[in-house]
């Protein structure tokens, strides 16, 4: 109980830090329990990567990494940037600040996309898709901003498997990120995942989609491993 009730802390700060930090967010949507979720949009180019963190809130290195890349690029690199990049720290806000994989609806959005294995069924609880593809707010925003921008690449942040795991024609991506972190690059997770990110972006709609699964390592190493790693998604 001890170890949840500091998780859920641990969330709440940072989702907190994330809104008052200095950064100029926009609101791109709100969360089922309408938690804002912020993005930042750098750069001015017709070719864009988006970056997510958080689709799991329970995630929290993934929250962290996004969150501190943001803070480097903006910062330190906008004016290198070759091209526009559109980070999300946190895409559920909700299951962050509870320290849930799922978010408020106790869905997983890594499991509610209309693809075309999309299905009730579920491994497990912490894997229940909804009652039907694309229910929730935070699943619907992710498909509207693929709609916007129409990114090149698309990154997503996960924990803790500690690979490159990639979807659609981003193979090269993958290995090149890999020069960076050395994680090993994976075209399957290694189990079934109906309805995932992955799939609806990466392999239905062709975009390279890169999930980053980040190992169970302090958020210093995590850091020195994967702040190149990440650039280099946007010099690629």
């Amino acid at each position: 109980m001890l170890k949840s009730e500091n998780k859920r802390k641990k969330g709440m700060m940072l989702y907190k830090q994330i809104a008052e930090s200095k950064l100029p967010w926009s609101v791109c949507g709100k969360s089922v329990e309408g938690r804002k979720i912020y993005q930042l949009e750098l750069g001015d180019s017709d070719s864009s990567t988006i970056i997510f963190g958080g689709f799991h809130g329970s995630e929290i290195s993934g929250v962290q990494l996004v969150f501190r890349f943001a803070e480097y690029v903006y910062f330190e690199q906008r004016s290198a940037l070759p091209s526009k990049v559109i980070i999300i720290p946190v895409l559920n806000p909700d299951g962050l600040v509870q320290a849930k994989r799922q978010n408020a609806n106790k869905i997983d959005i890594n499991r509610n996309f209309p693809t075309a294995n999309w299905t009730g069924k579920y491994r497990s609880k912490k894997n229940y898709p909804g009652i039907s593809p694309a229910s929730e707010p935070e699943t619907k925003l992710v498909m509207d901003l693929l709609e916007k921008y129409k990114p090149q690449r698309i990154i997503s942040v996960h924990a803790p498997l500690g690979m490159i795991n990639y979807d659609g024609p981003a193979l090269e991506i993958a290995r090149e990120m890999a020069r960076f972190n050395n994680y090993s690059v994976e075209a399957e997770i290694g189990y079934p995942t109906p309805g995932s990110f992955g799939t609806y972006a990466g392999r239905e709609k062709q975009i390279p989609t890169i999930t980053l699964e980040l190992p169970k390592s302090s958020f210093e190493e995590i850091w020195k491993d994967n702040k190149e790693a990440l650039w280099a998604t946007l010099i690629y």
